[in-house]
């Protein structure tokens, strides 16, 4: 895991190189750490998204249903032509962010990688059912988590492909004015192949529905680092979150592997290796 200079320092005192990092066990030493979560990349996309989606709401609106009203000729009121550049403008910038968080999911650090996100390792499942249990009040504490809890990188599957369809029909609905060339040729079967008063509702309800999402995602977000008090909400900012010893400690026990609920295939493979490292270990006494 990635760690803060005074989680660095801790290796040093122990007897550790200054820089090298420290072990779960030099981290929990101390009864508060600050780790490293979220990257540069992810921050950046997080904000960039955010706000180009309050830009999109506001401006596709008002294409939508138009809510000024502006007086005197045509040539001098041109308020849904800028309306309509800055829509189509922060399309592009909102495209341009969510490829950089695509590409982050498999490019970055243990927190910000793909399978954050799809629950493929039994301990990402069973931390589904953990936050299920306190979002439902059976559980009363909130679980302790240094990247995205496993309830909420599912969340993050069904938006981002939210984000995919909204971009399909956006880029449908702005090549119509194209006589040929590249907008029609890439989307606009998306036109044919549902009809464009299709395509406008399907635009529409997918902009609620992310709107939705930012209501929900603010309010969880509050909530967890209210009963955490791991710093959440300001790591988003800083990229750092703040621990205690009893958090680590309850992170490090359930992220470690249980040899008896993995899958056949990987107890077949450790079994392999502690029968090679025996064998090793037998060569070298006759040797």
């Amino acid at each position: 895991m990635q760690t803060s200079q005074p989680a660095r320092d801790v290796a040093a005192s122990k007897g550790g190189k200054p820089g090298e990092i420290p072990t779960y066990e030099e981290i929990a030493a101390s009864p508060r750490k600050n780790v490293y979560v979220w990257e540069l990349p992810v921050r950046l996309t997080h904000w960039v998204t955010a706000t180009s989606i309050v830009i999109l709401a506001v401006t596709g609106l008002y294409i939508a249903h138009p809510f000024i009203n502006t007086d005197g000729p045509a040539s001098s009121q041109y308020l849904m032509g800028v309306v309509r550049f800055t829509h189509f403008a922060t399309a592009f910038v909102f495209t341009a962010s969510v490829l950089l968080r695509v590409y982050w999911l498999f490019a970055g650090n243990q927190y910000g990688h793909w399978d954050q996100w799809l629950p493929v390792r039994a301990v990402r499942r069973r931390g589904i059912r953990r936050m299920m249990a306190y979002y439902t009040f059976i559980r009363r504490k909130a679980p302790a988590m240094l990247g995205h809890n496993p309830l909420a990188g599912t969340a993050y599957t069904i938006l981002f492909t939210l984000f995919v369809l909204q971009m399909l029909t956006g880029f449908a609905l702005y090549s119509l004015p194209f006589d040929g060339g590249f907008w029609p040729t890439m989307f606009g079967w998306i036109n044919v192949l549902l009809g464009i008063p299709v395509v406008r509702v399907l635009h529409e309800i997918i902009m609620w529905l992310m709107l939705a999402f930012i209501v929900h995602h603010v309010y969880t977000a509050i909530l967890i680092d209210n009963e955490e008090k791991s710093g959440l909400m300001s790591s988003i900012f800083t990229g750092y979150k703040s621990l205690t010893r009893g958090q680590l400690e309850e992170i490090h026990e359930e992220e470690t592997p249980d040899p008896h609920s993995q899958s056949r295939w990987m107890r077949f493979r450790r079994k392999q290796a502690s029968m090679g490292n025996s064998e090793a270990e037998m060569g070298e006494k006759h040797v």
